[in-house]
This record gives structure tokens, sequence and C-alpha cells, in this order.
């Protein structure tokens, strides 16, 4: 192979020669040239750089160009040269090469050297099919080779695989017996998987239940906006899915990782493939066809009805499946007979460790930097970020702890799993960890937050009318006629826009913003009358031109969000008036000023028509609202209330002002307490029913992680309590290590997440304007719910210790 290498090479540097020498193929302003008579005649002409300016337009161009394939081709010939002397010099191989390759990117991006010298292309396709040639033999060699290496480990697996799966003959009635008496020896493990799916089903059946009985008491708007029902199965039936995938994934892991550890039996015996197949089929159908059973009919004990069976059967078998395929893999080497891996002992790798302190550090600053940004204000993406802090500061913090305690006796043996299990320890702490955060940190917050919340604070006028001025009069006869109780507010129409600087992703120009977001605009005066109206104090604001305060009528419940459509709420783009059809987006910062925001609340003043980006008040000095209305004259805001006829009689006005409704649908010009009341009602009852079952999904999880954990390693732990009572270990002692083993991963990851939840649960206050007396009342409130939660791993805990004090 190698001599057929070196002919190639001096084919190709006798050829590259030949063409140097003899084919004209640069053209200069009166001839033609050959690439070495070119320098030739430019050495003997006297003038060197002369020769070269009057005989080529390019030039100097020219002269690199022509050297720089000048050198190719010695390089080239000289090599031809030392091959047929049979002397091979290793370096020059890698220096034509290289020179190759600058050579044609010099070649092809200096146009004018190429347009006059095109026919030198023919010496870099002599070069190339070299290159290409001697690549392609000298890689034969190394794949002939592997090619020879697989044939072998092909023919040794294929032998292997023949003498483990071509078991002969029938298996006999004994056989059929011991399969029957295994599967009900280890009957706990299949009842947990049946658990698992049963809940699963269970879980979306309550999910389509609600959200079939909800909708009918929503508008069909209210399903499709950012308001309603959508929103709601976005952020929270979203992650409540996606725990139960993650849940129903961890379960089978469980389950195919138990047919692995106990199939070494049943090879002993002679089963074969397809009947070991067929067994997990049927064990893992009656399991999944039992979870249904047991879960349809609690389900269909509590919805009373068959609506949601169907959907949640699809849903269900559609996360089947797709917990499965994350365990293809060990499907596969289940089913083919195949060992299992056997774990290695492993310790942590010292020289890494400030490296992942401090990758976790950063990575857990950008977490709550994310949590605490405006525009993505509580977002639960955050948990990508929060994964890589545990990961950083979990392998950094352990990798100290066993270096520091290594030398301990005591903590040696309570703390076997770390030193020499020390990463499959960690990625368990770590998952129990984030478990922990996402309960405590993120949705036991949230579900404090619904407690505190009280719908009929929400709403304390009967209706809300905004009437433009021509309408007043007619509005004013109408209540009057009611004799309903009622009181007006000038007002002015505040519409926020997209206020990103950044350019759009589609174009390099600002586009019209057809979601412009309407909101109520009054003056100091009338903030303090509606307080006082409330039973509030009077909080003066001290607002001057410029400045401006933010209202946001939303309940505790609701994170707070800009007024503005994306980015800041200090600086939002806010302009006097109703949206736009159409404006000049050159001129964005004239007609959407930025505003300056002095002061923000949480308040409920009028009413929670609308939730965060539409119906915000925003409080102006009052010599700046005097201002607008010397330009224009203010609507009105009636306030309604102590009658609930009104609304009806003011229906005309949903008829008038129909034509504002193109900007969004959600706006309107009257508000009625009663129908709001009850979407509120229904919204937060399904928040607070998909926060339990994710609280509840999120603590099955942790506790088949720690079960997994230490059943996996059931033989570990048996043969070292052996190892103890030879050692002479009192039975009092033993169990004080064995309590301390089970309090690492279960007291720790607790202690982490609650210490990492206080800081998500004060950004969340920050970011819903918590006054003193909310803190105080969220604090009870949580403690409680806290302390239950903490009750109920206790009593886990010790069930745990109790099951593993067993095993000797």
């Amino acid at each position: 192979m190698q001599k057929r290498m070196d002919r190639i090479s001096m084919a190709a540097g006798y050829g590259i020669l030949l063409i140097a020498l003899f084919l004209k193929i640069i053209g200069g302003e009166r001839q033609r040239f050959t690439l070495i008579e070119s320098w030739v005649r430019g050495l003997l002409s006297g003038n060197f750089l002369h020769f070269w300016q009057t005989e080529f337009a390019s030039g100097i161009g020219v002269l690199v160009g022509t050297g720089l394939f000048l050198l190719l081709t010695l390089m080239y010939a000289l090599d031809a040269v030392l091959l047929t002397f049979h002397r091979r010099v290793p370096w020059l191989e890698s220096v034509k090469a290289a020179w190759l390759y600058f050579t044609m990117f010099f070649y092809f991006v200096f146009i004018s050297f190429y347009s006059s010298s095109i026919w030198l292309v023919l010496i870099l396709i002599v070069c190339a099919l070299e290159f290409l040639l001697n690549r392609y033999l000298e890689d034969k060699i190394e794949r002939d080779r592997k090619y020879a290496e697989s044939q072998k480990i092909e023919k040794a697996y294929n032998e292997d695989r023949k003498r483990r799966l071509g078991f002969p003959g029938k298996y006999s009635p004994e056989f059929h017996q011991i399969i029957r008496k295994n599967f009900r020896f280890h009957q706990k493990n299949y009842l947990l998987l049946i658990f698992a799916n049963a809940l699963v089903f269970f879980a979306l059946m309550i999910l389509f239940f609600t959200y079939h009985e909800f909708s009918g008491t929503h508008t069909q708007d209210s399903i499709f906006d950012k308001t309603g029902l959508l929103r709601i199965f976005i952020e929270s039936g979203g992650v409540l899915l996606l725990l139960l995938l993650l849940f129903l994934t961890f379960m089978d892991s469980l389950y195919v990782d138990f047919k692995a550890k106990h199939m070494e039996l049943f090879i002993q015996l002679g089963i074969r493939k397809k009947t070991f197949l067929a067994m997990l089929l049927e064990e893992f159908s009656f399991c999944a066809l039992a979870g249904i059973l047991i879960g349809g009919v609690i389900g269909l004990a509590v919805t009373r009805g068959l609506h949601s069976f169907g959907w949640a059967l699809l849903l269900y078998i559609g996360l089947l499946v797709l917990a499965m395929a994350f365990h293809q893999e060990k499907i596969l080497r289940l089913i083919q007979f195949r060992p299992r891996e056997q774990a290695k002992p492993d310790q942590p790798n010292q020289r890494w460790t400030p490296l992942f302190l401090l990758v976790g550090l950063i990575a857990l600053a950008i977490t709550f930097w994310w949590f605490n940004r405006r525009k993505s204000a509580e977002t639960l993406l955050v948990v990508g970020t929060l994964v890589a802090a545990l990961w950083g500061l979990f392998l950094g913090g352990g990798g100290l702890y066993v270096k520091h305690k290594r030398g301990k006796i005591n903590l040696l043996l309570s703390r076997n799993d770390l030193f020499y299990r020390f990463h499959k320890s960690i990625n368990v702490l770590l998952l129990a960890t984030l478990l922990q955060v996402l309960a405590i940190g993120f949705f036991l917050p949230r579900l404090v937050t619904f407690q505190q919340t009280k719908v009929h604070d929400l709403f304390p006028y009967e209706a809300v009318a905004k009437v433009k001025q021509p309408e007043v009069q007619q509005v004013e006869t109408t209540l009057n006629q009611d004799k309903a109780s009622w009181k007006k507010y000038p007002f002015f129409p505040v519409t926020s826009v997209d206020g990103d600087p950044e350019w759009e992703t589609f174009g390099t120009a600002r586009p019209i913003m057809f979601i412009q977001g309407q909101h109520i605009g009054i003056s100091e005066t009338t903030y303090q009358q509606l307080r006082q109206a409330n039973g509030l104090k009077r909080q003066p604001l001290h607002l001057r031109k410029g400045l401006w305060h933010v209202v946001y009528q939303q309940a505790i419940s609701i994170r707070g969000q800009p007024i503005d459509w994306d980015p800041q709420s200090t600086l939002p783009r806010l302009r006097i008036g109703t949206p736009l059809e159409s404006y000049n987006t050159n001129d964005v910062d004239l007609i959407f000023p930025l505003r300056k925001i002095k002061s923000q609340e949480r308040l409920v003043l009028t009413g929670m028509f609308q939730r965060g980006l539409q119906e915000n008040i925003l409080v102006f000095a009052d010599e700046e609202f005097a201002a607008y209305a010397k330009k224009e004259s203010p609507r009105q805001l009636f306030l309604i209330s102590d009658d609930k006829n009104s609304a009806a009689s003011l229906n005309f006005l949903q008829k008038k002002y129909a034509d504002d409704k193109r900007w969004d649908t959600a706006i309107e010009p009257i508000y009625e307490k009663t129908q709001r009341k009850n979407n509120v009602i229904t919204e937060n009852y399904l928040q607070v029913l998909l926060l339990i079952f994710t609280l509840v999904t999120c603590i099955f999880m942790s506790v088949g992680l720690l079960v997994s954990k230490f059943e996996s390693e059931q033989a570990s732990l048996v043969s070292r309590r052996r190892l103890l009572d030879q050692l002479g270990m009192r039975e009092k002692e033993q169990r004080k290590i064995l309590k301390q083993q089970v309090g690492l991963f279960t007291l720790l990851p607790i202690v982490a997440g609650f210490l990492l939840s206080v800081g998500f649960i004060v950004i969340m206050g920050l970011l819903r304007f918590f006054t003193r007396q909310e803190w105080l009342q969220f604090a009870r409130i949580f403690f409680i719910d806290y302390s239950i939660y903490l009750l109920g791993w206790g009593i886990i805990a010790v069930l745990i210790y109790r099951r593993i004090k067993k095993w000797r």
C-alpha cells in the first residue's frame, strides 16, 4: 500500500513540474508565460519589480501568487525526487498539505490574479488529487484493520449470543410454577409500579375533569386569551404533566433495573429470549392495566362521569410510551440477556473541586437574577440553570467534605456512599434537592398565596364602567333611574406597547405593535379618594411631572408583571390615549416615550378585571393631570355599588364602544362583578388542585428516588452489616450508623432545598409587592403548611429506616 502511495506522489510531483515548465498558463499584457518562465525572465530582466508591474495588470499580486505556486511546485517536485531514490522526509508531507491549503485560499480569494491565471488551477487539481488519494489509501489500512477486529468481535458476540439464547427443548411444568412464585414473592415491587400508574392516570382524569367543568363557567374568549384557563393549563397543567412524565419514567426505570437484577435466575433455568420478552410485556401490561383500573375507578368516583376517561387514557398512553422510550438502551440490554454493568468504586477528583464550586456559584447567581427579572418574573425555566448550580455546588462541596473528613472513622462508616460511590450519591442528592426546591420554593409558596387570597376583596364594586365624555350624561341618567349608588372619577386612557430597545428578530426596523396594552390614568387626588373609598388610609406619593406611580390591580396569588408588553417596569413605553391604528415606527420614542416610574404597588382599587398587562392604574401628579385635561376632556370612571341590575342597563355601552375591542377582546367598557368573581373562583380552585397534585407528585418522586437508591444497594448493605458484626460492633452502634446514613439522604436535601427556597420566596414576595402585613400572614400560613410537610417526611424517613434495618 505504501508503494502505491509513493507512485502517486511521484506522478503528481513530476506532473506538476511538467505543467510549470511547458504550459503557458499565466497571461501577461503582451504574451503568456509558463510558471517557471515568468520567474526566470523576471530574475534576468535586471529590474525584478519593474518586470512584474509592466508585464502584468495585477503587478505585485501576480508576483505573490506565482511565488506561492512556484514554492508548491518545488515542494512536490522535491518530494518526487526523494521518493525516486527511496528517501522519505516525514515532515515534508505535512508542509505540502499546509502550503496547498494556503495557496488555494489565496488563489480563489484574489480575484484579479485568478482571472489572469485561471489555468493554474490545473496544478491545484493535481495536488488535491494526490492528497485525497493518499489519504484514502492511508486510511484504508486503518479501516481494514478495524474491520478485521470488528469481524472477530462480531463472531465472538454471535457465538456468545447463540450460547445464551439457544436453549433447546420444552419447558417443564415446574418452570412455569417458578415464574408464578417469583412474581408473588416480589409483589411489593409490582405494587409500587401499579401505584405509580394509578396515580398518574388519576391525576390525568382530574386534570381533564376540571378543565371540562370550569370551561362551562368561562366565556370562550377567556379560554383562549392569556387571562383564563389556557394560561393556567400552560403554566400549571404543563408543569404537572412534565412531573408526571418524570415520575413515570423514574418508576419504569426501577422496574427495568429490578428485572435486570433478578434475570440471572431465569437464564440459569434455561429461559428463551422470546419467553423472557413475553414475560416482561405481560408483567408491565398487567401493572399498567391495573393502574388504569384503580386510578380510573377512583377518578370515576370523584368525577362521576366518563367524559374525562377517554382523553386521560389517550394522554396516559402517550406518557407511557415516552417514559419507556427513555430506557430503550436498558431494555435492549435486558432482552438480549446482557449482564448489568457493574458499578465501580469512584471518588471525587480533587483537582476539579474549585472549578465545580465556581460553576455552581455562577449558575446560582444567574438563576436568582433570571427569576428576579421583570421580563421573566417567576419563570420556571430557571430550573435549567438551577440544575447546573446544584451540580456544581454538590460536586464541589462534596469533594471538599470527602477531602477533610476522610480520616474520621465514624464519618467514614456512616458516609460510605459518599466516600466510595461519590458520583452516584451526588446524583441522588442533586435530584432530591431539586425536587425539594420545586416543592418548597415554587409550588408551596404559590399554594400559600392562594390561601391568602380573598376573592370578595378583589371586586369592591358591583360594576365598573369606563365612559367617554359624550355618553356621560346618558349613563348618569340611567343610573339615577335605577336608583343605583355610584361615583365617578376622571381618567385618561393610557396605552403601552413593546418597549424592548433591541431590534426584532425578523428585521432591522421596529414593526407596528398591534398588541397594545390599555390602562387607566388618574390624578393623585383621585388615587387618594379611591383609597378612602376602600377603607384605606391616605398615602402621599409626592409625585411631580414626569414621575408616575403604578397600581397593579391583581391578587396576591398572581405574579407581578411590567405594565409594558416586554421588558422593564421602571422605564416602560406609555402614551396618553387609545391604541393607534398605525404610526411611524421610526418615531416610536416620540409616540410611545419612555416613562419614569417613581413607585409601584399591588392594590385593588376598582377591581381585578384583568391580570398583569391590562387595566393597571397609572397615577399622575395633579399638575400633570390638569395639563392633560386642558388639552382634552378626560373620560369618566363610574364605580357602581349596591345594585346588581345596573350592569344590564348599561349594556348599550357594549354596542357603542364595540369598535374599541378590535385591539383586545378582553377589554370591556363595563365590567360586571358576578361573572368575573366566578371566573376567579374557578381558576383559583383549579390552580390549587394542580398545585396540590404537583406537590404530591414531587413527594412521591423524592420517596421513590430514595427507596430505589437503597433497594439497588441492598446486597452491599447486607454484606456491610455482616462485616460490622464480625468486627464486633454493637447493634446499637450499627443502628446509629444506619440512621446517619438514611439521614444524609433525607435531611441534607431538605435543608439545602429550604435554604435555596428562601431566596426564591423572597424574590417572589418582592415581585408581588408584599406589604408587611402580607409578609406576616404569608409566614404564618407557610410555616403551618411546611410543618405538616416536614411531619410527612419524618414518617417517610422512619419507614425507610425500619425497612433497611430488617435487612440482615
